[in-house]
């Protein structure tokens, strides 16, 4: 197995008037912003499957996307590789097809720069792969009109700690997040996300370690901050130490779809919906 790695006053006579204007009022549902500009200038055409060449940030990029039979209002999910992997080799072990299958738009980019190829610790220069997800989401927000108030992001080991520095940076555009051996701990300072997200992290239980880092500590330690700041947070522990557990793909496509940019809270209680298996549960 491959190790896998946010009145003017008025008189009587108007007294109906002012009625009707309060009554008018709405409290509307907060909505994420339109994507920052693409940074190469006019955005390329995507296409399904590999696309390379990609100009963001000074450098080439490539990336591979799968569609939905209507992109148009669609979902978009992006999921980032592990240390070693490619994009394809994550869409391919994840089967994140299915995704598409159901209905989203589907994008997971290569890496190519940091210390452990994203660009989340304190020697990488974060603009690389920030401004990479930006330009991404805006050339696929002016090529398909998604739906920005569903976009979520994923990733295993390099690539779930790429997700927890995405959502400590992205909020103001991702809906949730949900990374797979990720966290915070000693490889990158916790960032109060601009505003309360929804997080379900997975994880390998004591047993998940590569090399000296321990994908435990820095879990529960990303859990206790996002806590602290009014995220909601869920915990998928299972015992298979440095993995993707089966069926991760089915119960975080649950995840996101419970959830959206103005609805933080999937609801859960214990014991978690179905798909989502019985390891997964509210932090204690």
């Amino acid at each position: 197995m491959i190790w896998t790695l946010l009145f003017a006053c008025v008189g009587a006579d108007d007294v109906s008037d002012k009625g009707d204007d309060t009554a008018a009022e709405e409290i509307s549902a907060p909505e994420p912003p339109t994507p920052p500009a693409y940074s190469g200038g006019e955005c390329p055409e995507i296409v399904e499957g590999a696309n390379t060449g990609f100009l963001s940030a000074g450098q080439e990029r490539s990336f591979y996307v799968r569609l939905p039979e209507n992109p148009e209002g669609a979902p978009v999910i992006f999921a980032w590789h592990w240390l070693g992997g490619t994009a394809t080799q994550i869409m391919q072990y994840m089967h994140l097809g299915d995704w598409a299958d159901q209905g989203a738009i589907v994008v997971a980019p290569d890496s190519c720069c940091g210390t452990f190829e994203w660009s989340f610790t304190a020697s990488d220069d974060p603009a690389v792969d920030l401004t990479f997800y930006d330009d991404l989401l805006s050339c696929v927000n002016q090529q398909f009109s998604p739906d920005l108030s569903r976009v979520y992001t994923t990733g295993m080991s390099a690539g779930g700690l790429w997700t927890s520095y995405l959502l400590m940076h992205r909020a103001d555009s991702l809906a949730a997040a949900a990374p797979i051996s990720g966290g915070t701990a000693e490889l990158m300072d916790f960032n109060p996300p601009a505003r309360p997200l929804p997080v379900l992290l997975t994880w390998g239980g004591e047993d998940d370690v590569y090399g000296v880092y321990s994908f435990d500590v820095g879990s529960r330690e990303l859990s206790a901050d996002l806590l602290s700041q009014g995220s909601w947070v869920g915990h998928c522990v299972h015992d298979g130490g440095h993995t993707i557990p089966d069926g991760a793909t089915e119960y975080i496509w649950r995840f996101f779809e419970d959830v959206s940019f103005s609805d933080g809270d999937p609801g859960y209680a214990a014991p978690f919906p179905e798909p989502l298996p019985a390891w997964c549960g509210l932090p204690e």
